[in-house]
Formats: C-alpha cells, sequence, structure tokens
C-alpha cells in the first residue's frame, strides 16, 4: 500500500508559509462532529505530495519557531497507509477526550509540547488507539531534536483513560511550566523528571497549594527531596498556607536551609 506523509498545523500560532519548497494541500480543519464550534480554531491537516523536497523546509519551520520561543505552527509530521477522510476523521475526533465521570474535553494531543509526555502517561495500546491509522508520528521535543514513534496503523476505537491519567493530562500545563524553569535554570531533564514533577503537583492539590504555590512546591520537591513536605518545618509551612503563601513563607530560606531539610528528610517517610 501507498504511504503518504502529512503535517498538522497550528494556524492560530502563525501564517504557514512553504516559501521556496513545493507547496502543501491543505485538506481542511480537525473539527470533531460533536464540537463544530471549533470550526476556525482548529489545527488543520496538509498533505505532503513532495515530501522529499518539503520536509527539510517543514522541519526548518518547527526549528527556527522553537528557537524564537514562539508557539509551534507545525505540530506533528505523520505518515498512513488509510485515506485522507479515514485519517482526517479519526485525528478529528480524537480531539475530544471523555472525561472519567462524564461529558468530553477538547485534548491538544497533536500539540508537541503535549503528545511528548502522553508517552510516560498512556499505556502502549491506548497510545495506538490514539494514533488510529497513523503509523509513524514525528515531532520537535523539546531538546531541539526530531523524535518519532511508530504505530501499526490498525488500532480502532476512542481513547479511554483512567482517572489518574486524566489528572495527569490536565497537570501537564504546570509540568511544563516547571520543566521551562528547569531548562532555563540550566538543570539536567531526564526522562523521568516530567514523572516525578507530576507526582510532586499531586501532593501539592492535595495540600490544596494555590497554583502559584504548587510550581515552587514541586520544584523543591525535585531539587530538594522527593518527602521534603513530611519535614516539621514544612508541614507546619503547609498547615499555614491558608493565611501565608507557602512560596511567602519559605522565600527567607537560604541554600543552607535547604540543605539542612534535604539532609534531614532522610528520617521521614511519605504519607501511606
Amino acid at each position: 500500500m501507498t504511504t503518504d506523509t502529512y503535517l498538522i498545523v497550528e494556524p492560530n500560532n502563525g501564517e504557514f508559509d512553504m516559501g521556496p519548497a513545493p507547496r502543501a494541500y491543505e485538506v481542511g480543519e480537525l473539527v470533531p462532529d460533536e464540537r463544530p464550534q471549533l470550526a476556525g480554531v482548529a489545527p488543520t491537516l496538509w498533505l505532503l505530495e513532495h515530501g522529499e523536497r518539503q520536509i527539510g523546509h517543514v522541519r526548518a519551520i518547527a526549528e527556527h519557531d522553537q528557537e524564537q520561543l514562539r508557539h509551534p505552527r507545525v505540530c506533528a509530521i505523520l505518515e498512513t497507509e488509510a485515506g485522507t477522510y479515514e485519517l482526517r476523521t479519526h485525528l478529528a475526533q480524537a480531539l475530544l477526550l471523555r472525561k472519567p465521570i462524564a461529558g468530553k474535553a477538547v485534548f491538544r494531543y497533536y500539540d508537541p509540547r503535549v503528545y511528548a509526555h502522553l508517552r510516560w502517561i498512556l499505556q502502549p495500546a491506548q497510545l495506538a488507539i490514539l494514533m488510529g491509522p497513523v503509523t509513524r508520528w514525528s515531532w520537535l521535543d523539546a531538546s531541539g531534536r526530531w523524535s518519532e514513534a511508530h504505530f501499526d496503523g490498525q488500532a480502532v476505537g476512542a481513547l479511554t483513560v483512567q482517572p489518574e491519567q486524566y489528572q495527569q493530562i490536565a497537570r501537564l500545563a504546570l509540568v511544563r511550566r516547571a520543566l521551562d524553569l528547569l531548562r532555563n535554570a540550566g538543570a539536567e531533564i531526564t526522562a523521568e523528571l516530567p514523572r516525578q514533577l507530576d507526582a510532586q503537583f499531586r501532593k501539592a492539590e492535595d495540600y490544596n497549594l494555590s497554583e502559584d504555590d504548587q510550581i515552587p512546591f514541586a520544584l523543591h520537591g525535585v531539587l530538594v527531596a522527593t518527602n521534603f513536605d513530611r519535614h516539621p518545618q514544612i508541614q507546619a509551612v503547609l498547615a499555614a498556607s491558608h493565611s501565608t503563601p507557602y512560596a511567602e513563607a519559605v522565600s527567607t530560606y537560604t541554600d543552607d536551609d535547604w540543605q539542612r531539610l534535604r539532609q534531614e528528610s532522610a528520617q521521614y517517610f511519605p504519607l501511606p
């Protein structure tokens, strides 16, 4: 069977111009049947009919946007053996994620800043269902490298996630903000760091911290000690966070204070 190459483009992030390369064919917006009101703001699907002469230019657009700290116009390069109608229908319907209790939410799975994290949130079978007829999905990751995921293109159905997975997806915006702060500070971004940050954000939610407090809390959880929040000094800060925000309460802590907390946290254990 013939394998075709497509792009998912986010037009709201800027005009998509192929420049000197052969023009790509715009298939159309990815609008789910259940949400016709998304017309005009949905991502668009493009077909690359001259892939060898177009891919380099497409990648250059994505790399330029990232270097300029712009939101990505080119979200993904994908391959499939399916027909255009089947592909477009699946990708559009995948924009709606069923909530664990009731209803559906718009799911920006195609955004490379989201897709990169789905590999640790979803099980392989779930990711295959999300991809449907796609056999290869390529995206520019936060480090500036092109990554790929491969599928058999045979999975069918609608993605279903567990309640905790849904919450992890909902927390991705915070995880990404924390990762950006760490990256800008020169910290090493390991493969496990997003999951570790998410675990800290989940604890921050349990402590009913505000969003402004959740980010410093999560950063301390990965930079100081995973269980730093069990230290009596931090427990006291958390207990009073309704009157004194967490970030304000710890703003006077010195490097020596955090080093002491790191060492002393070894004797405390997370709650079961």
